[in-house]
C-alpha cells in the first residue's frame, strides 16, 4: 500500500479512525495505481502523486457526505462568472453527484500546484483530460455503495456546529486553509516555506513549535487561498452562513496622478513606453515630477517595455519587460513572436503584472496572443479572470 492510513488521516479534522477512513485510504490507493500508469505520471514526484491521490478522494468524500466545499466553491464560481465550472460546458451536470467535468478540472488545479515540470498545462490537454476521465470512471462506479465520513459531517455541516462561536469558526478555517482538498493544495508550498523559516530561526523544538504556529496564523489570516483566491473567513462565511461577507465603503479621493496623467495622454488610462530614458523623460516632463540626479525610479534604468498605468482613485503604477505581450494600436512595443510565447505568463506568474492593469488589459482584450500550449487564444479569454485568480492568489487580491 502506497497511501497509509496515517497519511490520509494527517489531512483529516479528526484523529479517530473509522471504517470510512479505511474505506478511502484504499480508494487513495487504487486511484494513486491509475495516476502512475497515466500519461502525467512524468509530472508528478511520488510524493506528489501521493498528495493529489488524497486531494481527489478529498473531493469524493466531500460529496458523499454533503459538506459542502465542492458545492460552494460551484455556488461562487457561478455568482462570479454565471455558469457552473470553468472550462467546460456542463449541459449534464449533476449537482451533489460526482461529475465527470469536476474532475477534469479539479486535476488541473492540482496539478498547478504539483507540477515538478513547472509548467501550466492547457485544462484541455488530452493527457489531463484522458487522466481525469478515468479517476472519474472509478468514482463513478464506487459512488452507490461508497460510505460517507460522520465525523467529517460532524467538523463541517453549520447545523452541527456552533457556528457563530469564534474558537469553532477558527478550527474549521485553519483545517479548510492547510488540509482541505480544495484550499489545501494552493498552500502546501507555503507550508514547507514556513517550516522552513521557523527552523530557522529558532532554538529547539519548543521555540520552533511555537515561532511556525504564529506564521501558520498570520497566513490564515492574511493570505487568500484556493481555486477562487478566498480569505478563509470568506470560505467558512460561504460554507456556514450561505452569504458573503461585504467589505464597507472606503470614503476615496480622486488622485492627483491620475488628472496630470490622463492630461498628458488625452484621456487615456495607460502609457507605453520603451526605454527607461523615455520613462524618465514623461516623469520629469508629463508628470512634472522634475529633474533629479540619477533619473526618476532608478532602479528601473535596467528595464525596458514600460507599461504606465493609472487608475482614479490609486494613482499610477509602471511595470517592465511586460508591453512587448500588449497587442494595442498605441503600443509601439508589441512584438507578436514574444507575446505569443510570454503573454500567458501575465496570468500565471505571480508578480509579473499588477493586478490592476492586468484586469484593464484583458477587460480590453488587449492580450490575444496568451493561450496555453495548445493554441487556443479565446479559450484563454473566455476563462482569464478565473486562471488569474486560481494562479496569481494573493497577487489577485492587491486589487
Amino acid at each position: 500500500m502506497n497511501i497509509t492510513l496515517q497519511q490520509w488521516l494527517s489531512r483529516q479534522p479528526y484523529t479517530q479512525t473509522t471504517d470510512s477512513d479505511r474505506y478511502y485510504t484504499q480508494l487513495a490507493n487504487r486511484v494513486y495505481d491509475l495516476v502512475n500508469i497515466s500519461p502525467l505520471k512524468e509530472r508528478l514526484t511520488e510524493e506528489a502523486t501521493k498528495s493529489l491521490c488524497c486531494d481527489v478522494v478529498g473531493y469524493f468524500a466531500d460529496i458523499l457526505s454533503g459538506t459542502g466545499l465542492w458545492a460552494t466553491f460551484l455556488s461562487h464560481h457561478r455568482s462570479l462568472y454565471g455558469r457552473i465550472l470553468p472550462f467546460f460546458p456542463a449541459e449534464n451536470y449533476y449537482d451533489g453527484e460526482v461529475n465527470r467535468e469536476d474532475l477534469r478540472v479539479l486535476l488541473w488545479y492540482l496539478l498547478c500546484t504539483h507540477d515538478s515540470l513547472h509548467e501550466i498545462l492547457s485544462p484541455l490537454d488530452n493527457r489531463l483530460v484522458a487522466t481525469a476521465d478515468t479517476i472519474y470512471d472509478l468514482l463513478e462506479s464506487e459512488y452507490e455503495t461508497a460510505p460517507d465520513s460522520p465525523l467529517l459531517q460532524e467538523f463541517c455541516l453549520p447545523e452541527l456546529n456552533d457556528t457563530d462561536d469564534p474558537e469553532a469558526r477558527y478550527r474549521f478555517a485553519e483545517w479548510l486553509f492547510w488540509d482541505s482538498f480544495l484550499l489545501g493544495p494552493s498552500n502546501r508550498s507555503l507550508a514547507r516555506q514556513l517550516s522552513h523559516e521557523a527552523q530557522s530561526k529558532s532554538h529547539g523544538d519548543k521555540e520552533r513549535i511555537a515561532k511556525l504556529g504564529e506564521l501558520r496564523r498570520e497566513s490564515l489570516y492574511t493570505l487568500p487561498a484556493g481555486p477562487l483566491a478566498l480569505f478563509a473567513h470568506e470560505w467558512v462565511s460561504l460554507l456556514w452562513q450561505h452569504t458573503f461577507p461585504e467589505e464597507a465603503e472606503e470614503k476615496k479621493e480622486l488622485h492627483p496622478y491620475y488628472r496630470q496623467f490622463t492630461r498628458e495622454t488625452g484621456g487615456m488610462p495607460v502609457k507605453y513606453i520603451d526605454s527607461y530614458s523615455e520613462l524618465d523623460k514623461f516623469l520629469t516632463e508629463g508628470m512634472q515630477w522634475g529633474e533629479t540626479e540619477g533619473g526618476h525610479l532608478s532602479h528601473l534604468a535596467g528595464k525596458k517595455n514600460f507599461i504606465l498605468y493609472v487608475t482614479p482613485y490609486k494613482g499610477m503604477l509602471i511595470a517592465s519587460d511586460i508591453a512587448q505581450c500588449v497587442c494595442d494600436p498605441a503600443n509601439p512595443c508589441y512584438d507578436p513572436q514574444v507575446a505569443r510565447r510570454d503573454a500567458l505568463s501575465l496570468l500565471t506568474v505571480p508578480g509579473r503584472c499588477p493586478i490592476d492593469l492586468l484586469i484593464y488589459l484583458c477587460e480590453n482584450r488587449l492580450l490575444p496572443d496568451a493561450r496555453f500550449a495548445d493554441g487556443d487564444s479565446a479559450f484563454v479569454a473566455e476563462n482569464w479572470d478565473f486562471i488569474a485568480r486560481c494562479l496569481l492568489q494573493d497577487y489577485y487580491r492587491a486589487v
